[in-house]
């Protein structure tokens, strides 16, 4: 019979052969050092409870190539002669991503920017009820609120109809519908179908559990696609807003041209990850031509876990050490890895304005207490931070010397750029630069100076937190 202090002394035995283990698998995948030394001061100073932190949450994208097969997008198109397609970053952008296994640059697009959450609600409202053929859904968040039944009940009715309607749900950003999903029970028996992407149980079994689908997708008959940071709830778009729920700021983007194939290709092989169905790809309408001395190039960049390696943080890093003059992001979470951090002092020394949009306070406190240090230390280099008192800034947007862009649905964090599935891209048409900032500069006259605490003990947590900035 053991004694207590023999009881301890075993489990002390188990945690620190536990503990590490993880740290040489750690150093086996290259991880980085602040990643390992967060980890490290995780599993010791938290025995057992530690390494269940690293079994739930210290799951990286190079572990999964065997679960989910890496998305490839081909080239659609040739490149035209038109110079601006030619341009410095476009170019190292373009020769980055091929790099890395992506050719995902269309030439031949319409982009439409939608910043109101009404537009947006009508807009998407109206695609769905034009539908003929096919309507494919990708989100995180999906609330059955005001404005979430309003959409599931147009899509149950365009399935009545015989219309082929997928919807693709993050099974952590719709929990309630995953833990009670009774309430689709009538659009699956229209003939709609859905699936949960990543469930948790299975997800935690496999260690999948912190690899989220943040993806926004939505597609119409194969012609038309909208994307962005817009969920489908009332915090994002609706019929009207009120003033105890006034709508986030966000932004999508109502895409058409050959950009919409690769979106599909992207949905199909989520869809199928999570459903074993295997769905056709609707071809482009020939009758839909879009005009080429209008046309938009987008380069459409996938990340996550399904990608061969973090092509959109070297697609961010590239483009801040890039910038000149100027360089705007808007996210709502601005917790930066040490070598963006690092590229943001240089962009400010170099005499390059840099300016964020975030919030003062966002709907995650811990998120709240992540990003202030970071945004202290590029308030005290020089940088302008602007952020709204009782409205939630959801809008990602990087802009790089007003002639380049990157839009979707990645946050600057740490999730966004290393552990969740996201869409973004990459633009340079000088008209919607121009649009986008337009609402940039609309958006500063609305917001605050962002005011960082003055308090010590909240800046001692700040700076505790950060410590743990790869945790999030």
């Amino acid at each position: 019979m053991f004694s207590i202090e023999q009881w301890a002394l075993l489990a002390y035995g188990i945690n620190l052969l536990l503990v590490l283990s993880i740290l040489f698998f750690m150093l086996y995948q290259r991880r980085s050092p602040q990643s390992l030394t967060t980890w490290g001061l995780t599993l010791f100073l938290l025995p057992f409870f530690g390494v269940l932190l690293y079994l739930v949450l210290g799951s990286r994208k190079l572990l999964y190539k065997k679960n989910k097969p890496n998305i490839l997008l081909h080239p659609l198109e040739s490149p035209p002669s038109n110079p601006s397609f030619h341009a410095p970053l476009p170019s190292a952008i373009t020769q980055l991503l091929y790099a890395n296994q992506i050719d995902s640059v269309t030439y031949h697009n319409t982009i439409a920017f939608i910043a109101e959450p009404e537009e947006a609600y009508q807009q998407l409202l109206k695609a769905i009820h034009s539908a003929k053929t096919a309507i494919y859904i990708e989100t995180y968040v999906f609330e059955l609120d005001e404005t979430g039944h309003a959409i599931l009940n147009a899509l149950t009715e365009k399935a009545k109809q015989g219309v082929e309607v997928r919807i693709l749900f993050d099974a952590v950003g719709t929990l309630n519908l995953y833990l009670n999903a009774r309430s689709l029970a009538e659009f699956k028996r229209a003939g709609g179908r859905y699936g949960f992407f990543q469930p948790l149980f299975k997800g935690f079994l496999s260690r999948q559990m912190n690899l989220r689908n943040h993806r926004k997708i939505f597609i119409f008959d194969g012609q038309i696609t909208f994307t962005g940071g817009m969920n489908l709830s009332q915090d994002y778009m609706g019929q009207t807003s009120s003033s105890e729920r006034p709508f986030w700021i966000d932004t999508l983007f109502k895409i058409k041209g050959a950009s919409v194939n690769h979106h599909q290709t992207i949905f199909m092989e989520d869809w199928f990850y999570t459903s074993q169905e295997r769905l056709t790809p609707i071809a482009q309408d020939s009758s839909h031509q879009i005009d080429h001395n209008h046309a938009t190039s987008i380069t459409t960049i996938p990340s996550g876990p399904d990608i061969n390696s973090d092509a959109l943080f070297e697609s961010f890093l590239l483009s801040i050490h890039a910038a000149q003059k100027n360089l705007i992001i808007a996210s709502p979470y601005f917790i930066p890895d040490s070598a963006i951090m690092n590229a943001l002092m240089m962009a400010l020394k170099r005499g390059v304005n840099v300016c964020l949009i975030t919030n003062q306070t966002s709907d995650h406190l811990i998120f709240d207490l992540g990003s202030a240090s970071f945004i202290r230390q590029l308030l005290e280099a020089g940088g302008n931070v602007y952020c709204f008192p009782s409205r939630v800034m959801h809008a990602k947007l990087m802009i790089i010397d007003q002639q380049a862009a990157f839009f979707g649905s990645a946050n600057l964090d740490y999730r966004s750029l290393f552990l969740n599935y996201e869409i973004s891209h990459f633009v340079s048409d000088s008209q919607l630069i121009k649009t986008l900032m337009e609402w940039v500069e609309i958006k500063i006259q609305e917001a605050e100076t962002y005011q960082p605490s003055q308090h010590k003990v909240h800046r001692f947590f700040e700076n505790l937190t950060r410590v743990f900035a790869p945790l999030l």
